[in-house]
Parts: C-alpha cells; sequence; structure tokens
C-alpha cells in the first residue's frame, strides 16, 4: 500500500520535531545561523530538505512579510563610498544568511519614494537608507506598519530609529588641524547641503577656534558634492586673484576634492606649493590621483555591516559607541613644498 503523502506543507514546527532541537533553534538555523552551531544547523538543514521545508517556508515568509531579504537605499552608486556601505552589508548578511537588495535613487527623491514602496511590496524584513536628504515620510510610514529601517548618517532633530554614522565633526576637526598645522591662514570650505557636511564643518570651526592662529574660513557651499561642480569651483577660484585665492581648501568628500584638484593642476596651479587641499572618504580613488589625496578616511564598510547587525537585533546603538572614529591619511596634497 503506498505512504500517506502530506497534504499540509511543512511547518518550522515539523522541522524541530525531525531534527530533535527547540523550534527557536530551528528558526535561528534559518535566520541567524551564527547563533547556532555548525553541526546542530547541518542537522536542522538536513530535516528540513527531508520534510521539503524550504520551498514552502520562502514562500511563508513572503506571505508574512518576513522574507529573508534586506534593502539598501542609496542616494548615488556613483559615489564609492556607497559601494563601501553595500560591500559591508552584503558581506554581513550572507554570513547571517540573509540577502541585500541594492536600489539607487541616483539623488531624486522621487525615485527614492517610489522604491521604499518597491521594497514594501517586496516584503523586505528590513531596510539601510543612506537617503538623499531627510528621512522620507514613507520610510518612517512603513517602520510603522512593522518594517524597521536603520539610517547610514546623521539624523536630524529628535528621532526614535536607529541611526549610525563617523564622527564627522571630529574628522572635519582633524582636516582643519591638519591644515593649520602646514601653516595655511586663508582656507577655505566647500561642502553641499548635507547634515553629515554640516558636522564636518562644526569640527573645522571648532579647530580654527581652539588654535588662535591668525587664520580665516570662508565657507562655499555646492548643490551636490561630485567631481564636476569642484571643476567647477576651481574656476571660479580661479578666476580670483592670486593674492585673493585661499592656501587651503578643506572640500566636503573625495569626489569633489577630486573635481578641484583636477581643475587646479590643469591651469597650473602648484598643489600643495600654492594651495594645499584635503578631501573627506578616502575612496580607492584618492591615493591614485596624480597628485595624491590628503583624506580623512570614512570607515563605510563598517557602517553597512553595523546596520544589518542592528537589522539582526545582534548589536544596539549603545554597542557601537565610538565604533567609526576618522582618521588622517595624509598625501601629497597637504604637505609644504618640499617636504
Amino acid at each position: 500500500m503506498p505512504s500517506a503523502r502530506r497534504t499540509a506543507p511543512a511547518t518550522i514546527k515539523d522541522v524541530a520535531a525531525r531534527a530533535g532541537v527547540s523550534r527557536a533553534t530551528a528558526s535561528y538555523a534559518f535566520t541567524q545561523p551564527s547563533r547556532v552551531s555548525a553541526p546542530l544547523r547541518a542537522r536542522v538543514l538536513a530535516a528540513a530538505d527531508e520534510l521539503g521545508y524550504v520551498g514552502n517556508d520562502a514562500a511563508r515568509r513572503l506571505r508574512m512579510g518576513h522574507s529573508l531579504a534586506f534593502g539598501l537605499l542609496i542616494s548615488n552608486t556613483a559615489n564609492p563610498v556607497y559601494a563601501e556601505v553595500a560591500a559591508g552589508a552584503e558581506r554581513e548578511a550572507a554570513a547571517n544568511g540573509r540577502f541585500i537588495i541594492v536600489v539607487n535613487s541616483d539623488d531624486d527623491a522621487e525615485r527614492e519614494r517610489a522604491y521604499v514602496n518597491f521594497f514594501e511590496s517586496q516584503q523586505v524584513s528590513g531596510i539601510i537608507a543612506a537617503p538623499v536628504g531627510d528621512v522620507p515620510a514613507e520610510l518612517l510610514e512603513l517602520r510603522d506598519r512593522g518594517t524597521p529601517f536603520v539610517l547610514v548618517g546623521l539624523a536630524q532633530g529628535d528621532h526614535d530609529f536607529p541611526a549610525i554614522s563617523g564622527d564627522n565633526e571630529l574628522g572635519g576637526y582633524l582636516a582643519m588641524r591638519h591644515l593649520l598645522d602646514q601653516g595655511r591662514s586663508r582656507i577655505l570650505f566647500v561642502g553641499g547641503p548635507h547634515p553629515h557636511v554640516d558636522a564636518r564643518l562644526a569640527g573645522a570651526r571648532r579647530a580654527l577656534a581652539e588654535s588662535g592662529a591668525d587664520a580665516s574660513l570662508e565657507v562655499q557651499r555646492t548643490p551636490a558634492q561630485n567631481a564636476r561642480i569642484g571643476e567647477e569651483v576651481a574656476e571660479a577660484l580661479l578666476g580670483r586673484s592670486a593674492a585673493d585665492r585661499p592656501d587651503g581648501v578643506f572640500a566636503g568628500n573625495d569626489l569633489l576634492a577630486l573635481g578641484l584638484l583636477h581643475g587646479l593642476l590643469a591651469a597650473g596651479v602648484d598643489v600643495p606649493g600654492d594651495l594645499s587641499l584635503i578631501g573627506y572618504d578616502d575612496i580607492e580613488f584618492a591615493d591614485f590621483a596624480i597628485v595624491p589625496l590628503t583624506s580623512i578616511r570614512h570607515p563605510s564598510a563598517a557602517l553597512g555591516a553595523a546596520a544589518v547587525r542592528l537589522l539582526l537585533g545582534l548589536e544596539t546603538e549603545a554597542d557601537l559607541s565610538g565604533a567609526f572614529a576618522p582618521e588622517l591619511v595624509v598625501r601629497d596634497t597637504s604637505l609644504p613644498t618640499g617636504r
């Protein structure tokens, strides 16, 4: 007589019973494998295979809004910093049996909102967001409906969601302190309209105030931070007399700094002889510029990995306090002539 066939799909309870483990342990084997020993996880997976659980469970998770995927919303993948954030997030997700769906809003707030709605339709189990500006209302509403998110960046004002960032104020302080140590006294800060850039500027101002140096700080805000705008800033500087130009420039990120560097060198300005230049983020291209760029190293991959751990509940914001300290990386664009 043929054996009776199972008419109902296998559940996690069935898998736990077959493997001889608790229901929680069976669940961890799929969702948080780092919490289960390798032999125990292998036993759970073998039981799931025997029962045909994996495919059914994936469908169940999608119906329940608990897929194994996290969404990663990036404002512009042209910025190598976000590629590093994504790489860190993907490595950490893979280590925990999860997946990352990466989307790029290309600095378009409307597209960003559409992607938040897309994530909801895919029923991701959490979102990592590096948005164009403020946290979009759609993301807050999605959180209120049960999908958590982590902001990679500085949150403005009071907030009730996790937000992680490097110490941008300290990074700005280190950059300005370095320019002052090189004897620069007419310093220009150039940066875009972002909270983390505001923090970098605040750090630069603190360093100048504490130094007591006879130096000035000029501030120029830009609509975005990319190499093309950096070239435009360089062109504007070249329209000034040599005596009226800054002798030190702190750019809000490396792309902006590299555009500045290209425009200045093309016009015959001696960097760092006439002008010291420092960027922020220490992207890979900084070290390969025709004049290697001094920069503040930003732990982008570590931020992406930490965001995944926060979503998984493996860490809290308190656990990450002080974990993302910036570091000054000195290269040729800021050293005095002849050094």
